[in-house]
């Protein structure tokens, strides 16, 4: 489920809040081309840049990997770059995602955490030795014992993430304050 718009019959149209909000109505304004491609384009991009939801497919690359991968797979134009209506609807989207759920910044630290032991577990060596006592830095036992945690630590960071995208799903759902029936026709709630 995106946040910025949707897809009926696959065409991808802005929902109609997305298009009264800043920075997503100047993107939309700002594209030209009959067929708005580049605003589609440029709010996929902030989309799978901020989302965190399940159907996000980029949402499990590291900060730093995401753009580039999105970039690679998404945009057509060939000089295009991150502009400042770029950046302020990703801020906007992760505001709004904040702002649905409780446990969004508590998920978005824990992922950070992860990554920087991913990373640790990546570059360390269990050559280092303190130069002072010549003993080891790392303790054998103790990088056993931290990659056995891994699964728990990947394991509650998935049941968060699942916390985040239910509670930023109830709050899309209720638009309005009115609980969107499941039955309901979608074109009924415009």
């Amino acid at each position: 489920m995106s946040l910025l718009f949707t897809v009926t019959n696959k065409v991808v149209t802005p929902t109609d809040q997305t298009l009264l909000i800043p920075p997503f109505k100047q993107i939309w304004e700002r594209d030209e081309s009959k067929d708005k491609m580049y605003a589609i384009e440029d709010f996929s991009y902030i989309e799978f840049m901020a989302s965190i939801q399940k159907s996000n497919p980029y949402s499990g690359y590291s900060e730093d990997q995401r753009p580039e991968k999105i970039i690679k797979d998404i945009i057509t134009r060939a000089e295009w770059e991150q502009d400042d209506l770029i950046h302020q609807g990703i801020i906007k989207l992760k505001e709004f995602q904040a702002e649905a759920s409780v446990t969004y910044n508590y998920y978005m630290a824990a992922k950070s955490a992860a990554e920087k032991m991913q990373h640790f577990f990546i570059n360390f060596s269990m050559a280092d030795v303190n130069p002072r006592t010549g003993a080891l830095v790392h303790k054998p036992k103790d990088i056993t014992s931290a990659l056995n945690d891994t699964a728990r630590v990947l394991e509650n960071l998935n049941a968060l993430r699942e916390k985040v995208d239910n509670e930023v799903f109830e709050a899309v759902k209720n638009k309005g304050q009115k609980i969107i029936s499941p039955f309901a026709n979608p074109d009924s709630l415009k």
